[in-house]
């Protein structure tokens, strides 16, 4: 309780004994209103208390994200003749809430390259406007190397305020089940690995869902940056 509230509650509870304790007396009418009225402060200053509280420590209402693009050094096949696995975006959780890897969402548009169809066999690359998804940031359906690298940012299951994620364009799991998803003008048909085209800018999004049903997506972040050449 706050200090202010206790000397009040003090003072009227030793006034009132005063009274009671004086030769008057009082009647059981009046004694039974001092009581009432002392309930009443009582419960006020409590309401009041709880009321600070809440606000310092309002769950319902979490502290917005905020992601820093820490590093971004990339190029497409056909202007840059970067690799995919030469892409890579490093993200800084720089401030808000833990993100919880599992049911969190990541989406980058921008223009790049995707190899239509399946590499070694019938295909060709894709230019152009490019949609990159990563259905959750766990390890699963991912390649080993993203564990690697993520190793301390994943280990508790989240994305906690001062550790970075770092993404490459060779996330994909090189199998057909992949939790990384490659678009190019629309066309998903793609082996689910990228190049972005160094010098252009890429919208960074991030969506979180209940953590209870992964259902009630909403984005807790959005935000345009460019990317430098690899």
């Amino acid at each position: 309780m706050k200090p202010k509230i206790m000397k009040l509650t003090k003072s009227i509870t030793k006034s009132v004994d005063h009274f009671w304790d004086s030769e008057k007396g009082v009647s059981p009418v009046i004694s039974a209103i001092l009581l009432v009225f002392i309930v009443f402060v009582i419960c006020g200053g409590l309401f009041l208390y709880a009321g600070d509280w809440m606000d310092s420590h309002d769950l319902s209402n979490p502290k917005p994200v905020k992601i820093e693009l820490d590093a971004a050094f990339c190029g497409d096949h056909a202007n840059d003749s970067v690799r995919f696995q030469d892409n890579y975006l490093i993200l800084k959780n720089a401030g808000g809430n833990s993100i919880p890897l599992d049911w969190t969402s990541l989406k980058i548009t921008g223009n790049g390259n995707s190899y239509h169809g399946i590499p070694g066999q019938e295909g060709k690359m894709a230019d152009g406007g490019i949609e990159i998804i990563y259905v959750h940031l766990n390890t699963t359906d991912k390649n080993s190397n993203y564990q690697k690298m993520n190793a301390q940012t994943i280990k508790d299951g989240k994305w906690s305020p001062g550790e970075k994620l770092i993404l490459t364009g060779n996330d994909s799991k090189n199998s057909t089940v992949s939790s990384v998803l490659v678009g190019v003008g629309g066309d998903f048909n793609t082996s689910n690995n990228y190049g972005l085209t160094a010098g252009k800018n890429i919208e960074i999004v991030v969506i979180q869902a209940d953590s209870k049903n992964k259902k009630n997506p909403k984005i807790i972040f959005r935000n345009n940056f460019t990317i430098l050449k690899k």
